[in-house]
């Protein structure tokens, strides 16, 4: 994965194919060139210059090229004040990286060194109606089941190391 490349100002520059402008400069076709060799588009597609002399037209000089275009959005507002230039907004959708669990021990069981005779003997003799089943929750049965069976069984284990989940 390569990194996301964004650079957005004020260029002052002009290219007719690209920007639309009425010629091209050569900072424009310099400007042009960089897109195309990183790989960038150009975002803006009106004009951000509002003429303020008679003859000139409205060109876009203020660009914004990134390498991730869908990732943002471009909105063209009215000038603040006193400016020439109209006012660009960005919004980038920013989704924070969730947070990983710290790593765990894990147990692995060794079912084939289990006592399993003594299991069945114990399932058999076990008083499940009064230990189990007089709550209404399954859920906390179904604990009671597990932390009797935990405390109870005998099952081989080893706790080799750490695990990521």
């Amino acid at each position: 994965m390569s990194p996301e490349i964004s650079i957005l100002g004020d260029f002052n520059v002009h290219h007719q194919l690209w920007l639309s402008s009425p010629f091209t400069d050569h900072p424009g076709e310099l400007a042009y060139n960089f897109a195309i060799l990183h790989d960038l588009e150009q975002l803006v597609q009106h004009p951000t210059c509002i003429p303020d002399r008679l003859g000139d037209t409205p060109n876009i000089l203020d660009l914004f090229l990134t390498s991730n275009p869908p990732a943002y959005a471009v909105t063209l507002s009215s000038p603040l004040g006193s400016s020439d230039h109209n006012l660009i907004s960005l919004s980038c959708p920013i989704t924070p990286i969730p947070p990983q669990d710290p790593p765990k021990r894990m147990c692995l069981w060794r079912f084939a060194s289990a006592s399993w005779g003594d299991l069945r003997r114990y399932f058999a003799d076990f008083p499940w109606n009064d230990y189990c089943f007089r709550v209404r929750d399954p859920s906390l049965c179904a604990e009671r089941i597990t932390e009797d069976l935990m405390h109870f069984i005998f099952l081989p284990g080893t706790m080799p190391g750490l695990f990521s989940n």
